[in-house]
């Protein structure tokens, strides 16, 4: 299957980033290992930030599309619309924080990403907003997820996620991996659990 001029575009921005960092690659260069013109890749991204941005959004939406087959294929991954929810983020986190590239962007251009954590959401982030507030929406109908605006519910977990993998080098070095890994599950079940009716015969 023939990959189209953008695909190869982006395919060159990975090499380049993964090789040079995000400051140090050049739209020549670009161009250079993807063996086109720069004014075709100048018709397809302004500057290499949004280059890189478009990439970084390619990547992540890749990876999840692994995570929802992940656990449709891990019978382990079974329940409730809750438990499907937190082992797809889980498996998200996971792969986020794996990732070469998004390892190398953290390392050597972090400050790329900062207006995506402190401003606005990115194409990306979007779409995994609108996929969780889906999964939250199915949660309530079944009763396994609490009520309120699913938006909202979603979001917050979103942001939940989002602060594990952005500091996960933080949290490996003070409890490590797999203690990180269960708070965040912990967090996550938490803030999606539904509310319990107050036992029966307590003080009002």
């Amino acid at each position: 299957m023939q990959r189209s001029n953008r695909d190869q575009v982006l395919d060159a921005v990975g090499d380049c980033v993964q090789d040079l960092g995000v400051r140090r690659t050049t739209m020549a260069e670009i161009a250079r290992r993807a063996g086109l013109s720069r004014s075709t890749i100048y018709t397809h991204f302004a500057d290499v930030r949004e280059a890189t941005a478009a990439l970084l959004t390619r990547e992540l939406l890749r990876l999840l599309g692994g995570a929802g087959s992940a656990v449709e294929m891990d019978p382990a991954a079974g329940g409730d619309a809750r438990a499907r929810l937190v082992a797809r983020a889980l498996h998200l986190a996971g792969s986020v924080r794996d990732d070469p590239l998004v390892a190398r962007i953290l390392a050597l251009d972090a400050e790329l990403l900062v207006p995506y954590l402190v401003h606005r959401l990115g194409a990306s982030q979007r779409t995994i907003l609108e996929t969780v507030t889906r999964e939250v929406r199915d949660g309530q109908v079944e009763g396994s997820i609490r009520p309120g605006e699913p938006r909202q519910i979603a979001l917050t977990a979103f942001l939940i996620v989002q602060s594990f993998v952005i500091s996960a080098s933080i949290l490996d070095d003070e409890i490590g991996r797999d203690a990180t890994l269960a708070e965040l599950t912990l967090a996550l079940r938490r803030v999606l659990a539904p509310e319990e009716a107050p036992a029966s015969g307590g003080r009002q």
